[in-house]
């Protein structure tokens, strides 16, 4: 994949990227940032990969200084003349910081660099690189591995990650549905249980807002589905009912955008559905927007670009390839805010589905064929691109959170089990390469 990043002037950032990216640059953390816009850290987080890929930084401090050279910040004290990222035409965005040679045009640009000693070339790709240089690569490391698998083997539960932490929550295992809850810290490589969810269901998706963990609906044991809408408090290890949801869903699509839920399609017991509703944490309410143009469930839904894309799913008879976009700010009740985009490759409803530096990537899934293959989606172009999977059977049912630039995928059940996995995988989309400065 070519990760194509804007060079000087080129970056086009969102409104509220812009305003990130100002607070930024005064040395704000995330958690103040959080708190000033009312959105959780990890959406904090989410934002800032999202802008550091489209103005080709990889740390804070040279998202800082792209703010301040670009005018977003009042610290126009520092000098002008500080390099910035540039497009390279190779298979892969070079970000080249060097010494210069004597009577390099432009060493006058770099000199406060090689003062600062920052003499290191640093490319950052979703994909292993192809570089002709003269001396050793070093490889692309391992993209897939294995950690410690969860406690509880399930299928169909909702993941959720918060402050590096992330959290598995509910499901069915080979005794039936659950509530199970068990936390994976990232740096230990560990798992705790923690208090069960109140009403056990599967079928779920998680999203986090403001530190809580929102888990909408879902199938019960007996088989119906439920409007219960429960979260998580992490920090005071409680659960909380709200609102419920206006029609029982389950197998919906789910994403945190803006502070808000954003719950499509689903099962509501009798028949897949196109709906679409919004619930507002503040006011502890729910809101209809407009419906989606393909009524579906088990779908899955991502946000890239500042908008979300709804993806693949089932009607029931078979398999759906369809991606659609809705644009939050457009559904306004007077114009159609959903587009359709290019449709996934193979069709599957299941799956795993997570953006990670506005890449949306697709993970397992069922569908009409034996094997359904890994796909990343880039919206930029509207278009589709393999990778590899971590297994060559059908994989439907799993959880995936993403922590960082990796991606963590849970459970599900594979064609070839009769029981479902409580294997942990995880795919490093994101990686970084120093190699010593070319003298």
């Amino acid at each position: 994949m070519q990760n194509d990043l804007p060079t000087e002037g080129t970056a086009e950032l969102t409104e509220r990227e812009e305003e990130i990216l100002r607070l930024l640059a005064t040395g704000a953390s995330n958690k103040e940032i959080a708190r000033h816009f009312f959105i959780s850290s990890n959406t904090v987080k989410v934002h800032l990969r999202n802008i550091f890929a489209k103005i080709g930084v990889t740390s804070r401090t040279e998202a800082a200084l792209y703010a301040i050279r670009e005018g977003l910040s009042r610290a126009a004290d520092l000098p002008a003349a500080m390099p910035v990222t540039q497009k390279v035409p190779t298979p892969t965005s070079i970000s080249l910081e060097r010494k210069n040679k004597p009577h390099s045009p432009w060493i006058s640009a770099l000199v406060l660099v090689i003062l600062v000693g920052a003499i290191t070339l640093v490319i950052t790709t979703s994909q292993a690189p192809s570089i002709a240089v003269a001396s050793p690569v070093p490889v692309a490391p391992q993209r897939w591995q294995e950690l410690a698998p969860m406690p509880t083997a399930r299928s169909g539960l909702a993941v959720a990650v918060n402050e590096d932490q992330i959290y598995a929550i509910g499901g069915e295992t080979t005794q039936g549905v659950t509530g199970v809850m068990e936390q994976y810290d990232v740096a230990s490589d560990t798992w705790i249980t923690l208090a069960p969810k109140p009403v056990p269901v599967t079928d779920i998706n998680a999203a986090v807002i403001g530190g809580q963990i929102y888990i909408p609906g879902g199938r019960l044991a007996s088989g119906s589905v439920t409007d219960v809408l429960e979260s998580y408090d992490p920090n005071r290890k409680q659960w909380e009912r709200h609102a419920p949801l206006p029609v029982p869903l389950s197998g919906y699509a789910l994403v945190a955008f803006e502070g808000k839920l954003y719950v499509f399609g689903g099962w509501d017991g009798q028949k897949f559905l196109a709906s679409v509703y919004e619930y507002d944490p503040e006011q502890d309410k729910w809101i209809e927007r407009w419906p989606m143009p393909t009524a579906r469930g088990f779908a899955g839904a991502a946000i890239a670009g500042g908008n979300i894309y709804v993806i693949g799913g089932t009607a029931g008879k078979k398999a759906l390839a369809v991606n659609e976009e809705y644009e939050v700010e457009r559904d306004t009740g007077i114009e159609n805010p959903w587009t359709s985009r290019s449709p996934l490759p193979e069709a599957r409803f299941a799956m795993g589905i997570a953006s990670i530096a506005d890449i949306i990537h697709i993970i397992g899934g069922d569908g009409e064929v034996g094997t359904l293959q890994a796909f990343e989606y880039f919206p930029q172009k509207d278009e589709w691109q393999s990778f590899e999977s971590p297994v060559t059977e059908l994989w439907y049912g799993l959880g995936v959170g993403i922590v960082e630039t990796k991606l963590h995928t849970f459970g599900g059940l594979l064609a070839s089990a009769s029981a479902p996995t409580n294997r942990h995988l995880v795919y490093q989309a994101i990686y970084t390469i120093f190699i010593p400065a070319i003298k």
